[in-house]
């Protein structure tokens, strides 16, 4: 299987960033294809597909851009962080695994990745009964911690659907997004037996569903609905 790497920047906004990561979903499905990208959201904060608003009111009402992802998990404060878009075919031996291995898989290889850059981490090993309502405050089975301090350095959220799979992480890593990308899809090359690396034939703007992915996202029925 190939996997394409989405590397343009097309100055989005937030809101057509998760407009962009369910556009390489869609991609995905129909190459038969994985996906990936890198990206930056500033003074943006993203909430899982199913939070209600009334739990996390209080701490993002001073946020100055606020957009609901397609997938779940808890609310994330972006800025410096890096974040990642992975799209896994349906075809994919991944997308037979049970989202909790998926998540393991996908951590594993990004902790060789900070090997790499010699960032020191491990995945926390133990079962969580409730998942926080910001992502950053605790940690969940398999997220990314720092070995020097034990603060967290990455979590994902997953979207798993007859398309394909949708995991979005952030990264509170400080590596320039290029080497990153360049390091990961080494890795997911030969982790995941990918054949080529290939670049997007087409600009997500010129697709005709461009339109209704960007009207989801900055709908208040989508970012208000809970």
């Amino acid at each position: 299987m190939d996997a394409y790497f989405y590397s343009e920047n097309y100055a989005f906004s937030s809101a057509e960033q998760m407009a962009m990561d369910e556009w390489m979903l869609l991609q995905t499905d129909t190459l038969n294809a994985i996906g990936f990208r890198i990206y930056h959201m500033e003074e943006t904060c993203t909430i899982g597909r199913n939070q209600r608003l009334d739990s996390i009111k209080e701490r993002t009402k001073d946020c100055k851009v606020l957009v609901r992802r397609p997938t779940g998990g808890g609310t994330v404060f972006h800025g410096t962080d890096l974040i990642y878009s992975l799209t896994i075919s349906t075809s994919h031996e991944l997308y037979d695994l049970k989202l909790s291995e998926l998540y393991y898989e996908i951590h594993t290889a990004i902790n060789r990745v900070f090997k790499y850059f010699s960032l020191d981490a491990e995945l926390f090993d133990q079962c969580v009964k409730r998942l926080p309502d910001f992502c950053f405050d605790s940690p969940n089975r398999f997220d990314l911690l720092s070995l020097k301090d034990g603060s967290k350095l990455g979590g994902s959220a997953i979207k798993k659907s007859k398309k394909g799979i949708l995991i979005q992480g952030s990264l509170s890593v400080d590596l320039e997004s290029a080497l990153f990308a360049k390091q990961f899809l080494k890795e997911i090359k030969e982790t995941f037996s990918l054949k080529v690396i290939q670049k997007p034939r087409e600009n997500p703007r010129m697709c005709c569903h461009w339109r209704d992915f960007c009207k989801q996202f900055t709908s208040d029925q989508w970012n208000f609905k809970l």
